[in-house]
């Protein structure tokens, strides 16, 4: 739990850093799955990943 906003970017270099080549966001964030309250500031944290990271990484907004 708790909102990654703060620290998402530094996660994502570290990740990346470590070898990921994919970056995948819960699927709470974006679909409010299981207690119906998506995070509301999903698509700009989407936004700032994908604008901060090379194109041949991937982004999924969901993980099942």
């Amino acid at each position: 739990g708790g909102c990654p906003g703060k620290t998402v970017l530094p996660r994502v270099k570290m990740m990346i850093e470590r070898g990921a080549n994919v970056i995948a966001f819960a699927s709470c964030m974006k679909n409010g799955n299981p207690i119906g309250f998506a995070c509301p500031h999903f698509l700009q944290i989407e936004s700032s990943v994908k604008n901060s990271i090379a194109a041949e990484i991937t982004v999924l907004d969901w993980t099942h």
